[in-house]
């Protein structure tokens, strides 16, 4: 059995204190996979950890991590070039913040007091402006006027600038 390089002095107590910031950089580069980026990128930094100077311990760490992402972003565009299946975890949505879904249900309850609200809904939702407008029987260019008006009547509603 190997055993592994001696590890600087305060090492492990850097890496304890940077840990939060790592695992913000890590949710922000790699989204739901974020956790997974970040353990590639602890067990690298805790395998090469005889070559930190402790000095600059931050900067090797964003190095690490920066490494990792690359590595990880290769190895994930490999593995859906071979057809490996994706967690599901990284295919579900996220469920909006309490501060987002507030916004979302006033926004929804807006648009359903307006003429042609359902109009901008069904847009967000991916329906085609043709596809509305032969359901009525008009024309695509005669829908996306309906959608100006709405749009406009929703911000004049909800006091947002155009």
């Amino acid at each position: 059995m190997t055993t592994a390089p001696p590890r600087p002095t305060g090492f492990d107590a850097a890496l304890i204190a940077y840990l939060p910031n790592l695992r913000r950089q890590a949710l922000y580069m790699a989204g739901l996979r974020g956790e997974e980026l970040l353990q590639d990128a602890v067990t690298d930094m805790l395998h090469l950890a005889d070559r930190c100077r402790m000095a600059t311990f931050r900067t090797w760490a964003q190095i690490i991590l920066r490494r990792s992402a690359s590595n990880f972003i290769r190895a994930s565009r490999q593995a859906k070039r071979a057809g490996v299946c994706v967690p599901i975890a990284a295919t579900i949505a996220v469920q909006p913040a309490q501060e987002g879904a507030a916004d979302l249900a006033a926004v929804l309850s807006a648009l359903s007091t307006i003429p042609d609200g359902n109009v901008v809904l069904r847009e967000a939702m991916g329906d085609t402006l043709t596809d509305m407008g032969s359901e009525r029987g008009i024309s695509r260019e005669a829908m996306r006027q309906r959608r100006e008006m709405a749009r406009g009547r929703l911000n004049d509603k909800m006091g947002m600038a155009a």
